[in-house]
């Protein structure tokens, strides 16, 4: 029993252009979600330090904002605001320092 090529060729090109259309579809609302028009970097994480296995503390910049923002497992608390941004090169030991520093000043006052 003979095949109809010509029907598996349309119907083969018909699915292609269907799968195009589909991917293509998918690409666009990815890429054009309302809000990511722009700079979406408005909002990044500068630093990170572990505290225990579900709570981390974050020092968060948010435009010329930096926040420091302690995460848990039921939770996010914005605990100060820094005075100025971090220095570019700080090793976590630094930082360990620094949020000290900065968590002390905001408990005394």
């Amino acid at each position: 029993m003979p095949y109809d090529t010509v029907g598996l060729d349309s119907l083969s090109l018909t699915l292609g252009v269907i799968v195009l259309v589909l991917w293509g579809g998918i690409w666009a609302m990815r890429r054009l979600r309302p809000g990511t028009l722009g700079n979406a970097r408005d909002c990044s994480i500068v630093r990170s330090l572990a505290l225990g296995p579900r709570e981390r503390l974050l020092v968060v910049q948010v435009g010329a904002r930096h926040l420091v923002i302690g995460v848990g497992s039921a939770s996010v608390s914005l605990l100060c605001e820094l005075d100025g941004p971090l220095p570019p090169a700080a090793r976590d030991v630094r930082f360990a320092e620094t949020m000290r520093k900065t968590l002390g000043r905001w408990r005394d006052g």
